[in-house]
C-alpha cells in the first residue's frame, strides 16, 4: 500500500506492484537448459558424499580406549592389533584429539579404535 505524503503532495493514485522473482537458467554440460544451480549442485553432492563417508568412518570403529598413565600408542596398537607398528592407524583416527604429535597422548583421553 502506498504511503500517504503530507498535505497529500506525494500521494500516488496507483499501488506500486512488488516486482516479479524471475526463475534463474542455467546451462549444464550438455548445453541444456536447467533450473538448477550447477555450483550449488556439486557442493550438495560434496556435503552428502562426506556425510556417507563420515557414516563409513563410524561404523569402522570397533572400540575405544581411554588412555592411563603409561599407555602409548604402540601399546594400545599391540593391545587391540597385535601388532605395535599400527600405531599410526589410531593415531590417524584420532590426530584431532593428540594434535600434531603422536607421542603426546595423556590421561583421560578417549581414543577411538578402528577398524582395519
Amino acid at each position: 500500500m502506498a504511503r500517504k505524503g503530507i498535505f497529500g503532495l506525494f500521494d500516488s493514485k496507483e499501488e506500486k506492484e512488488e516486482p516479479k522473482k524471475t526463475e534463474e537458467k542455467f546451462i549444464d554440460m550438455k548445453g541444456k537448459i536447467s533450473n538448477v544451480d550447477p555450483d550449488k549442485a556439486r557442493a550438495d553432492a560434496r556435503r552428502a558424499n562426506a556425510k556417507k563417508q563420515a557414516a563409513a568412518e563410524a561404523k569402522k570403529v570397533i572400540k575405544k580406549h581411554v588412555v592411563v598413565s603409561g599407555d602409548t600408542l604402540s601399546g594400545i596398537a599391540k593391545k587391540y592389533y597385535d601388532d605395535a607398528g599400527k600405531y599410526m592407524v589410531i593415531y590417524k583416527a584420532n590426530k584431532n584429539l593428540i594434535g600434531d604429535n603422536p607421542d603426546l597422548i595423556k590421561p583421560g583421553m578417549d581414543l577411538v579404535i578402528p577398524e582395519l
